[in-house]
């Protein structure tokens, strides 16, 4: 091999070694990129979902409206109070739990024996199980399967 070729192959390794280095750098810098973007998203997403209780709140605290300002207690219905239903007793419990705390200070007990009852139900034939166990009631659906139920009679 004559001298000149020696350079040349020396020449073509430099030129070879300098475009690894800058492919390696621009796979780096591509690589820097695509995560602060994907963290970035990340970061956003999470600054704007909402936990388990604020969802709760939101689909309770419209019973309120509902009620005349002075209603301090509650009785509270769900699927676990009907008959033959199929329901989730973990979901139940925690959905109770939250109602208790999304109406704070007012007191939400359990059971018929109040004039205003927040029914949670996603069974259909609540209603028959109502008039069953109610003399007379007005009730009022707020979405989600929450409804304020107000006792007329005794």
């Amino acid at each position: 091999m004559s001298e000149k070729q020696v350079q040349m192959m020396w020449s073509f390794m430099r030129i070879l070694r300098i475009a690894a280095l800058m492919s390696l750098m621009a796979l780096s810098l591509f690589v820097a990129i695509t995560n602060g973007r994907a963290a970035y998203t990340k970061r956003q997403e999470a600054s704007q979902s909402i936990d388990p209780v604020t969802k709760w709140e939101k689909r309770i605290l419209p019973v309120l409206d509902h009620v005349p300002d002075n209603v301090t207690e509650f009785g509270y219905l769900a699927d676990w109070d009907l008959p033959k239903s199929d329901y989730d007793i973990v979901d139940q419990d925690n959905e109770y739990t939250l109602t208790q705390y999304a109406l704070a200070p007012r007191i939400v007990q359990p059971g018929l024996d109040h004039e205003w009852i927040i029914g949670n139900f996603t069974q259909a034939g609540f209603q028959g199980w109502l008039d069953q166990n109610l003399s007379a009631y007005e009730i009022s659906q707020i979405g989600f399967g929450i409804y304020i139920i107000h006792r007329t009679a005794p």
